[in-house]
């Protein structure tokens, strides 16, 4: 059997509308990274057998799927991800087959399920109700990259899918700036900070539910939703000092804004945070190095509008779910 590298691999992904309700396959994504496989946990038969052997036998126990998923910011087949890590997503049109689509976070503790294809060429496997634990979303001065920590159901053997080619532009640094103010309109409107490294974690804190019958999940649910970050910029001003030692809250926006779409339009990517707080503020540098602030935030919830974060991510994909 020839021998074949990662490179060759693919995934397809979908939105599920239920637990196993397994959704078609929408679209066909490229990874940087996958370590998704299933779980089959052993468990040992050690009871005294008239032997010194510790282990007489094992069995079969729990059956569920687990691992990362890394790939380039596209501004359609990121898409998923971030709809499977915050929960609910809605499509308004704008003319010119541009769309936009809000992404908020889903206060139910039932995820938004994915359908997940893949191909390592010498098998194909197919994930049903697979959930985002954690998502990461990360740019530095390079390719923006999200990382989506997945937990789901056990994988069956497939020979669905076939990789086609989709149209998606990466986002970059370039595209990228981040600014606070009062309300996120405000921090949209601001000037760009310009950090060079920035950081957003989402954790839905996830978790395979076992119970007596079967050896799969009977579910698989969030618990609680945490978003926290950090950011390094280089230390020009005072004004991220204070609002750390007065512990000020203030809304922000990243925003990555993208290749022109048609109709005036462009792509764009809009992390919104409604009210965050810094958790810490501390200076780096080496004696040759310019001095930069590191600075660690936390999403707090706003009563006034309701929300801790949501996303805006305008494309010319007409529906993700």
């Amino acid at each position: 059997m020839s021998l074949a590298t990662a490179r060759k691999g693919w995934i397809g992904v979908g939105l599920q509308t239920g637990f196993q309700v397994p959704a078609v396959i929408s679209d066909y994504v490229y990874l940087t990274n996958n370590t998704l496989h299933g779980v089959t946990e052993q468990m040992k038969v050690s009871q005294a057998m008239g032997l010194r052997d510790s282990i007489f036998s094992t069995i079969s126990g729990k059956q569920f799927s687990e691992g990362d998923q890394e790939l380039l910011v596209d501004k359609q087949l990121a898409g998923y991800f971030l709809v499977g890590a915050m929960g609910s997503v809605a499509a308004a049109g704008q003319g010119s087959g541009v769309f936009q689509h809000t992404i908020t976070r889903n206060n139910s503790n039932t995820p938004q399920y994915l359908t997940i294809v893949e191909d390592r060429v010498v098998d194909r496997q197919y994930y049903p109700d697979v959930a985002v634990d954690q998502l990461d979303f990360e740019v530095a001065t390079d390719l923006a990259h999200i990382k989506a920590k997945l937990i789901g159901n056990f994988p069956i053997t497939t020979t669905s899918g076939t990789l086609t080619t989709t149209s998606g532009n990466i986002l970059s640094f370039k595209n990228s700036q981040f600014a606070f103010g009062a309300t996120v309109a405000a921090a949209q409107a601001a000037a760009n900070l310009k950090p060079h490294d920035f950081k957003v974690s989402i954790k839905n804190n996830a978790e395979a539910v076992f119970a007596h019958g079967q050896a799969t999940p009977r579910s698989v649910n969030f618990k609680d939703f945490e978003v926290t970050g950090e950011m390094v910029l280089y230390f020009e001003n005072t004004t991220d000092r204070d609002s750390f030692y007065n512990q000020t809250k203030q809304a922000a926006s990243l925003q990555l804004t993208g290749q022109g779409i048609g109709g005036g339009f462009s792509e764009f990517l809009k992390v919104n945070f409604y009210q965050l707080s810094m958790a810490t503020f501390d200076l780096e540098t080496g004696l040759s190095n310019f001095y930069a602030e590191k600075v660690q935030f936390t999403a707090e919830y706003d009563n006034v509008n309701a929300k801790t974060i949501d996303m805006v991510l305008q494309n010319t994909k007409t529906l993700y779910i």
